[in-house]
């Protein structure tokens, strides 16, 4: 869809992390719609786009099964291509069920989003195409973030900026963010290495991936549960053989309320292991802001490493515990 000469742009974004960097653009202006996790200052009275696909009452032990039999059912659905277009923008098109008729009414020149299935996601491509312009009329411009490390998270941020016709601001944004990373990073260095086990789902057992082992990484420290490609499936035996020095909960999508509970369970779950853990013999394991660390890959990424930093060497600085992560109670 061409944009017509002097019109504002019209951007919707599916994703709290591009509206993160469209904001620290300084584009927030351009947004028409959001998602319901989108909580960028600013951002809330825009019109809300999509809604969770497993509520607010569904217990922690439910939700994988719930999103797993979804995937499944969007890749069914992708076999019979824009022939079914509407359930699969409804259900595929982003991480949670979109609005699709709210969509239509936005008209949005550009949509910021995740594709629901990582690692070749469904509506990719002609089929993606396809669907929006069967159900919208035309086919907006569509920025599909990918990232499964910081390489990637660069590449996202900047290919946001170049949609939104600002590419040399992308550029900046980017510089910006790798000099506070690596400051973050700076003052833990040389306060020793620890081995960190960081866990992105407590049922069943998921070590964090993509750009978390980086993070600990610049820290000096080393992962020794998580992959930096994917999130990867662990037993409690593994688990236990990793020897943590620090055990993170990092369980993405959850408050910080949420994830103390969700972990409280995950530690009962692991009593037959907990003691062997050396997190657990020396109260070094934390539990974080599921929302807002570790899981959203663009300007949030540097709190993210300084909490991190915070966990590892409490001397360096203390600036977000208590706020974005604390010390799990009932192992302090």
């Amino acid at each position: 869809m061409s944009q017509p000469a002097g019109q504002q742009l019209r951007v919707v974004s599916l994703l709290p992390s591009a509206t993160d960097t469209v904001a620290s653009l300084e584009l927030a202006h351009l947004l028409v719609g959001r998602s319901h996790e989108c909580d960028w200052p600013g951002v809330q009275h825009l019109p809300v786009v999509t809604s969770s696909r497993v509520g607010d009452t569904i217990d922690v032990a439910d939700i994988d099964a719930v999103m797993s039999a979804s995937v499944a059912a969007v890749r069914e659905l992708a076999q019979l291509g824009p022939a079914l277009a509407l359930p699969l923008l409804e259900f595929g098109l982003s991480v949670y069920q979109l609005q699709v008729e709210l969509l239509r009414q936005l008209r949005p020149d550009v949509v910021l989003t995740c594709l629901q299935t990582a690692h070749g996601a469904v509506l990719t491509d002609g089929l993606m195409d396809a669907a929006l312009h069967a159900v919208l009329g035309y086919a907006p411009r569509v920025v599909h973030c990918a990232a499964e490390d910081l390489a990637g998270v660069w590449q996202d941020m900047q290919a946001i900026a170049d949609a939104l016709g600002v590419p040399d601001k992308g550029r900046q944004l980017v510089e910006s963010q790798q000099r506070q990373l690596e400051a973050a990073a700076n003052s833990a260095r040389g306060r020793g290495s620890m081995k960190v086990a960081c866990v992105q789902w407590p049922q069943p057992l998921m070590a964090a991936g993509a750009w978390v082992p980086e993070l600990i990484q610049m820290t000096g420290s080393r992962d020794v549960i998580g992959s930096q490609d994917h999130a990867e499936l662990i037993s409690e035996q593994q688990l236990a053989e990793a020897q943590p020095d620090v055990l993170v909960f990092a369980l993405c999508g959850l408050t910080l309320e949420q994830s103390t509970r969700a972990a409280q369970a995950a530690v009962r779950r692991l009593a037959s292991v907990w003691q062997r853990l050396p997190a657990a013999q020396g109260g070094r394991v934390a539990v974080v802001d599921g929302e807002h660390v570790f899981s959203r890959p663009g300007p949030l990424l540097v709190q993210s490493l300084e909490c991190l930093v915070e966990m590892l060497h409490p001397e360096a600085q203390q600036a977000h515990q208590g706020r974005l992560w604390r010390w799990l109670p009932s192992a302090s």
